[in-house]
C-alpha cells in the first residue's frame, strides 16, 4: 500500500521545481536588477549632495558674485566626482545637464533679494540623466526599457545672527511674544519706538516698557562682555556675539551708549537724522533710497551701507533672568541719541524680523553671522 503511494509521487518534485524554477529567477533577477539601481542611485545622489554643498560654498562667500560661479564650482564638483574610482557607471553623465536653481530662504523656496538678487541656498536635480538597464530580468521581456534613476540635493547656510546689540524688547502685555509679518512683541513695524530711557522714560513707559528690572534701562550683557566699554563696542559694531544667555546690565550707561550709536551713524553712508511725525512707512525707505544714491557713486564715499539697521533681541520676559532670547528685530536708528543728565534716549522704528538667535531650526535657517553649509531635506526625495 505505502510502496504503491510513493510511487505514485515520484516525479512530483520536478513538476514543482519546473514551476517554480522562472519565478525564482526572476524575484533573483529583480533582487539583483534593483539592487544594481540602489547602487548607482546612491552614487548619483553623492554626487549631487556634494555639488549642491560645493555650490552654497561658494554663493555664500559672496551673494553679489551672482550664481554663475556657483553653478561652475557645482559642475566642476561633480566632474571630479564621477572621474572617482567606483563611478565607472557615471562617466557618461554631463555636468551640463544638471539643473540649478537658487533661492534666498530655504521655506518658501523660490525667493530672492531683488535689490541685491541675492542668493543662500540652492538646489541641485539630475533631471532624468542618470538609466540603468536591467539586465537579469529583461529574460522575461516584461521589463525591456531602462529604469531612470532620479536624485535632487538641496544645500545651504545654518548658524546664528552674530551681530546683535545689547538692547531689548519687551513684550507689550497681552501681546504675543516673538515676531510675525506685522511686529515684534506687541510693537508694530515702520512705527516711532524708543527702547532705552533715562531714569523718568523707564519709570513712565514712555520709552521702555516699565516692567524692566529695578535698576535697569534696557541694556543686556552678554557672555564675555561687561561694563561701559563692551557696551558702546557693541553698539558701535566693532565686536560681535552670538550669546544667547545674556544677563540685565545695570545702570544707564549714558556715555558709552551715547558714544556707540554715534559711532554707528559716523561709520554709516547716510548720517541724516529723521525727527518728527514719522510717515506712513516708517522712515525706512528714505533711508534706503539715500543709501542707493551713496553707492552708486564713482568712487563709494567712505562709509558702511545700512550701518544704523541693528539686529535686537527680543525676549519673552523683561522682568525674570535668565533672560530668554526668542527672535531678533531690525531696527533702524532715526535719530543719534538723546544725551542730557540721566536721559539716553534710543530712537527708531522696527523694520522687520532680523535672523537671529533661538531654538535650533533647519527648517528656518538664518544668513547673517557664523554659519556652516549642511544638506536639506529635498522636497520630493527621501535621500537628501
Amino acid at each position: 500500500m505505502k510502496t504503491n503511494c510513493l510511487k505514485k509521487q515520484r516525479g512530483t518534485v520536478v513538476v514543482v521545481v519546473t514551476i517554480a524554477l522562472p519565478i525564482l529567477l526572476l524575484i533573483m533577477g529583480l533582487a539583483l536588477d534593483f539592487g544594481h539601481v540602489f547602487v548607482n542611485k546612491t552614487r548619483l545622489q553623492n554626487a549631487l549632495d556634494a555639488t549642491a554643498l560645493s555650490a552654497a560654498t561658494v554663493i555664500n562667500k559672496n551673494v553679489k558674485n551672482g550664481t554663475g560661479p556657483a553653478t561652475t564650482a557645482g559642475k566642476e564638483t561633480f566632474t571630479q566626482f564621477i572621474a572617482a574610482s567606483g563611478n565607472g557607471e557615471l562617466n557618461g553623465l554631463k555636468p551640463g545637464d544638471l539643473v540649478f536653481d537658487y533661492s534666498r530662504t530655504l521655506n518658501p523656496w523660490g525667493t530672492f533679494d531683488a535689490a541685491t538678487d541675492s542668493f543662500a541656498y540652492v538646489r541641485v536635480t539630475s533631471n532624468g540623466m542618470l538609466n540603468v538597464t536591467p539586465m537579469l530580468i529583461q529574460v522575461t521581456n516584461q521589463f525591456t526599457d531602462d529604469l531612470a534613476v532620479p536624485a535632487v540635493s538641496t544645500a545651504g547656510p545654518v548658524g546664528n545672527n552674530c551681530e546683535l546689540v545689547p538692547l531689548v524688547i519687551c513684550p507689550k502685555a497681552g501681546a504675543p511674544t516673538g515676531c510675525d509679518e506685522s511686529g515684534c512683541n506687541g510693537i508694530p513695524f515702520h512705527t516711532k519706538v524708543c527702547l532705552k530711557g533715562g531714569t523718568e522714560a523707564a519709570k513712565d513707559g514712555s520709552c521702555q516698557d516699565p516692567s524692566l528690572p529695578t535698576g535697569n534701562f534696557g541694556l543686556l550683557r552678554f557672555d564675555g562682555f561687561a561694563g561701559g566699554n563692551d557696551i558702546k563696542n557693541l553698539l558701535a559694531g566693532t565686536v560681535n556675539t552670538c550669546s544667547n544667555n545674556p544677563t540685565w546690565e545695570n545702570g544707564n550707561k549714558v556715555g558709552p551708549v551715547s558714544q556707540g550709536i554715534e559711532t554707528r551713524f559716523e561709520n554709516d553712508l547716510v548720517q541724516t537724522e529723521y525727527k518728527g511725525d514719522m510717515p506712513y512707512g516708517g522712515y525706512q525707505p528714505q533711508y534706503a533710497s539715500e543709501t542707493n544714491a551713496q553707492l552708486v557713486k564713482i568712487p563709494v564715499p567712505d562709509g558702511i551701507a545700512n550701518n544704523r539697521i541693528v539686529a535686537v533681541p527680543v525676549v519673552d520676559d523683561c522682568t525674570t533672568t535668565p533672560i530668554n532670547i526668542v527672535a531678533a528685530s531690525c531696527f533702524l536708528m532715526t535719530e543719534k541719541p538723546t544725551h542730557t543728565g540721566t536721559a539716553n534716549e534710543i530712537v527708531g522704528e522696527l523694520t522687520g524680523a532680523c535672523p537671529g538667535p533661538g531654538t535650533f531650526d533647519p527648517t528656518n535657517p538664518v544668513l547673517f553671522g557664523p554659519y556652516k553649509i549642511v544638506l536639506f531635506k529635498s522636497n520630493g526625495s527621501s535621500d537628501s
